[in-house]
């Protein structure tokens, strides 16, 4: 398998129940289109245990307007992974053995980004950036280490006329 394409963005739909029924096919079982904004697309593998639990999450998130993070396997064009980027404002930003601890305000935990990240050198820019700035960033970061995978500005939701 190829390494996975990231994405983050804001969803535009997600298939209804009957489209995924007209998706059934013998070979790939009933499956989840998600379209985001961008018009990218992907798949959700519905056979699967953890994608069905996704599929749930992608609704949410997709109803509450927050973007999501997914991996996306480029042969299959199956999502491999969902993280949720939160909305911080950097704090300070602390070198430690491997790498830099990350203080995300309002957050108590303890964020990483670590040297072995192939993207380091951009994310730490980023990073280092929207706290001289003060501009608040999204942020996904592993489920267990909290380590930093990506950094993109924080667009605010367009708002609505009366």
């Amino acid at each position: 398998m190829s390494k996975p394409d990231a994405h983050v963005g804001h969803l535009q739909s997600l298939t209804n129940p009957e489209e995924v029924q007209a998706e059934r096919s013998a070979v790939a079982g009933p499956s989840l289109t998600v379209t985001f904004a961008d018009g990218r697309q992907a798949r959700l593998n519905l056979t699967d245990y953890r994608s069905r639990v996704w599929a749930q999450v992608l609704q949410n998130l997709y109803h509450s307007g927050q973007p999501a993070y997914v991996e996306i396997d480029p042969d299959s064009r199956l999502i491999t992974q969902l993280l949720q980027p939160l909305r911080f404002t950097v704090g300070d930003i602390r070198r430690v053995d491997g790498g830099l601890e990350i203080d995300l305000i309002v957050s108590h935990g303890r964020h990483y980004l670590r040297r072995s990240n192939p993207n380091f050198d951009s994310l730490r820019e980023a990073l280092e950036n929207a706290r001289k700035r003060g501009t608040p960033v999204l942020v996904t970061e592993t489920l267990n280490e909290h380590e930093i995978i990506h950094i993109q500005p924080a667009v605010q939701p367009a708002r609505r006329r009366r």
